[in-house]
């Protein structure tokens, strides 16, 4: 029997690999064992969820590479050894704008040198010859896998284990959580085969990275198989969960959250426009972030969704996203006539579905960019709203235009939305998961 391990770390990764058919698929080859990591106050969540006879799930205690000097000093220079857009402004959000100069004059500097794919790969040298060891024997040892598959390339505790597995001469696949990884930091260490989920993402781990491209595998993203299949329920029947008329027009907001700006006052001022509005709204509360209201008052119109398995109440970004919470999410788009958002991935599921779909970037007062919403000086985002299918408002006189032309007519920039799909969802056919499986059973039976 084969035994591998799979790294499970962040709530996207056990809705966009796990709940689909790819450990379906998996489960069934009775001559493979699978070892999921996971933190380990989540082990019985996951057990209840995805054990299985040859699913063994074990938990670590996360980020350890942390609390060591070594792991903390090589997780920030992995951050300030890349130079794209992205990795520039979050170096002059996270260090200029709280004066902290000599680290972002360090950083810029570092940047400069990144350039050099030369030094990149001394550093990772370094990295993977001086980052803790032993951290994780008593888990390799009770095991002995032959390989790993690491779910998100540049969470620090996949490259706790893959740094780990490296010094074992195991195979090393990987995959980057999501779309917009590419352009935020260096790869720290490189897998013996790379999956991706789209075309895009292909040339830009080939370009940003210098990884060969006879070794990217393209299997799309198995998590938007389940968009294709359509809605689990009836529009009566999804409109009645939230105590909607379905007759009535109805828009989709998904809240930016408060990781995306210092002081989030947007979020309840275009939800106190929206709640003026002659619409139905659905709130649909991101799932690991916290959103800051201060005395709003629900209005009439307005109903929420707060999806989100709590793990602590207090640490948003250890929540999970169970199956339910993710179906009610594709029922939403496929049922709602406008989704409206931030510069967040909901602007990609709207696009999929063919739904109009609106990027907010305006507040009650004008914003420096030290105030702004980040997202939105990130290369990924800037690509986005380039092909023109996702309307970018920047005050409240277009923003209330749009949205009254988007519900008369939807099929207002249609052209814009084909290309985003053709961009980040080439391999959307609803076989990804399979894909994925097939291309992980391959590479450790081979």
């Amino acid at each position: 029997m084969k035994t591998f391990f799979i790294t499970s770390f962040h709530p996207h990764i056990s809705r966009n690999i796990l709940s689909t058919d790819f450990l379906k698929i998996l489960k069934a080859q009775n001559q493979l064992r699978l070892i999921i990591i996971v933190p380990d106050y989540k082990v019985d969540y996951f057990r209840a969820n995805f054990g299985a006879d040859n699913v063994i799930i074990e938990g670590i205690t996360p980020n350890l590479t942390s609390k060591t000097k070594t792991g903390v000093f090589f997780k920030r220079l992995g951050f300030f050894l890349f130079d794209t857009k992205t990795a520039r402004s979050k170096k002059k959000y996270e260090y200029l704008c709280r004066g902290k100069y000599l680290i972002y004059a360090f950083s810029q500097f570092m940047g400069f040198l990144s350039r050099s794919f030369s030094i990149r790969k001394i550093v990772r040298y370094l990295d993977y010859y001086f980052s803790p060891k032993n951290l994780f024997n008593e888990l390799f040892n009770k095991y002995k896998p032959e390989a790993i598959f690491s779910t998100d390339i540049q969470n620090e505790n996949d490259i706790g284990l893959l740094h780990e597995a490296k010094r074992r001469k195991m195979l090393i696949l990987g995959m980057l959580r999501s779309w917009d990884n590419t352009t935020q930091r260096i790869l720290r260490i490189l897998p013996n085969k790379f999956f991706v989920g789209s075309q895009a993402l292909k040339e830009e781990v080939s370009q940003l990275y210098r990884y060969p491209e006879k070794k990217i595998i393209i299997t799309g993203n198995p998590h938007y198989d389940r968009y294709l299949k359509g809605p689990s329920v009836s529009k009566e029947q999804f409109f009645a969960k939230f105590g909607l008329d379905p007759t009535q027009k109805m828009i989709l907001y998904a809240p930016l959250g408060n990781y995306l700006l210092r002081n989030n006052d947007v979020d309840q001022y275009i939800m106190e426009i929206l709640g003026k509005i002659d619409a139905q709204i659905l709130v649909r509360f991101p799932p690991d972030e916290s959103v800051t209201l201060k005395n709003f008052i629900k209005p009439a119109n307005m109903a929420y969704d707060q999806p989100g398995v709590v793990f602590n109440s207090e640490r948003f970004g250890d929540r999970e996203i169970s199956l339910d919470d993710d179906q009610r999410l594709i029922d939403a788009i496929n049922w709602c006539d406008l989704a409206i958002t931030g510069p967040t991935s909901i602007c990609l599921d709207a696009a999929l579905l063919d739904k109009p779909v609106i990027a907010v970037n305006f507040s009650p007062a004008p914003k420096n960019f030290c105030e702004s919403i980040f997202g939105y000086h990130c290369d990924h985002i800037k690509k986005l709203l380039g092909r023109g299918g996702v309307f970018y408002a920047t005050d409240k006189n277009d923003f209330l235009r749009v949205i009254e032309e988007y519900l008369k007519n939807s099929e207002k920039d249609k052209e814009g939305r084909v290309k985003i799909r053709a961009l980040w969802f080439s391999h959307a056919d609803g076989r990804s998961a399979e894909r994925l499986a097939r291309e992980i059973i391959g590479a450790v039976k081979s």
